[in-house]
């Protein structure tokens, strides 16, 4: 009977793919990838509705206090 060494195969498929993906920077971070894509979308979402908090929390479907507070917290209001 043939036995596979897991580990070793393993360990070659992630170096494989480590060199296929090398040039892509992955962020690991759950939480700064949010906050970036929050930040992204609050800013495009005020830059489409000129400035309007209100337009822009609709757009994004949040209320407008938590839109603010987000806004804030991003330092864009």
């Amino acid at each position: 009977m043939y036995m596979v060494d897991w580990k070793t195969e393993q360990d070659v498929l992630w170096e494989s793919l480590d060199d296929a993906f090398s040039h892509i920077e992955l962020n690991t971070d759950l939480a700064e990838e949010v906050a970036d894509l929050e930040r992204s979308r609050i800013m495009e979402a005020l830059s489409t509705h000129s400035g309007n908090q209100t337009k822009a929390a609709k757009a994004l479907k949040l209320g407008r206090v938590t839109f603010i507070a987000k806004a804030k917290k991003y330092e864009l209001v």
